[in-house]
Formats: structure tokens, C-alpha cells, sequence
């Protein structure tokens, strides 16, 4: 750790999630769904879709897709 200015860095793990506390096994599928999601949405930037065109492709409702791009659980 070093001290900078009265402020503490930490050196995190290499996983958001495990530093935030998280199960190894938890952390692992958060990530798993983080990359999903990023994936996701990349995809329809890509592509230039609206999320309702999404939605439709994917066959899901736009709600849906709205969640899942924000990483909402089901």
C-alpha cells in the first residue's frame, strides 16, 4: 500500500468482483455475465440496431433485452 496525500491505494486482485467480496464461484459467473452483456451490446451498436429490432431477432421482448443489456437479473 502506499499513501498518497492522506488517500490509501490498494492493489486490487485482477476481479471487481472478488475484491468487492464475492465468492470465487460468484465472482466467476458475474464476470461470465458482465462479458454477455458487453458482448450484447456491442452487438447491436454494431449492427445498428434499435432494441426493439434486437428483440425481435433475438426473439425476447424489449423489456427484456433492456434488462439484459444492463445487466438486470431475471
Amino acid at each position: 500500500m502506499k499513501a498518497t496525500s492522506g488517500t490509501t491505494i490498494t492493489k486490487g486482485s485482477g476481479s471487481v468482483f472478488a475484491d468487492l467480496g464475492f465468492s470465487p464461484a460468484e465472482a466467476r459467473n458475474l464476470r461470465l455475465r458482465s462479458q454477455m452483456m458487453t458482448a450484447l451490446r456491442k452487438f447491436i451498436e454494431k449492427e445498428g440496431l434499435t432494441q426493439a429490432e434486437a428483440a425481435r431477432q433475438l426473439k425476447v421482448s424489449q423489456p427484456r433485452l433492456s434488462d439484459l443489456t444492463r445487466g438486470t437479473p431475471s
